[in-house]
């Protein structure tokens, strides 16, 4: 297991819209990541708030939700946008050994 630093752990966002049809789907798709893989964490951005708006006009999303795991640096290592969501070992295999 790696033990690296806040600077080096990937980071898993998900965008979307609270009021949807596929808020609980998405909803369903952070726990099983989260159960998955103890101790991460999936952080949410309401696509209709200022700070979720402006996370999608910097990454160019155009599709929701939509799924974003960034590097330490802010660049993209994986984008997934509308549906379906990708499997939880997909998104594993990215931040598994953070």
């Amino acid at each position: 297991m790696h033990s690296g630093t806040l600077e080096s752990i990937m980071r898993v966002t998900v965008i979307f819209r609270e009021r949807s049809d596929h808020a609980r789907g998405v909803h369903e798709f952070i726990e099983l990541v989260e159960r998955r893989y103890p101790g991460k964490r999936v952080h949410t951005l309401e696509l209709d708030s200022r700070s979720g708006a402006a996370e999608a006009t910097l990454y160019d999303i155009k599709r929701y939700p939509a799924i974003l795991v960034t590097r330490p640096n802010g660049s993209i290592a994986q984008l997934w946008e509308g549906l379906p969501l990708p499997l939880v070992d997909e998104i594993g295999s990215l931040i598994k050994d953070d």
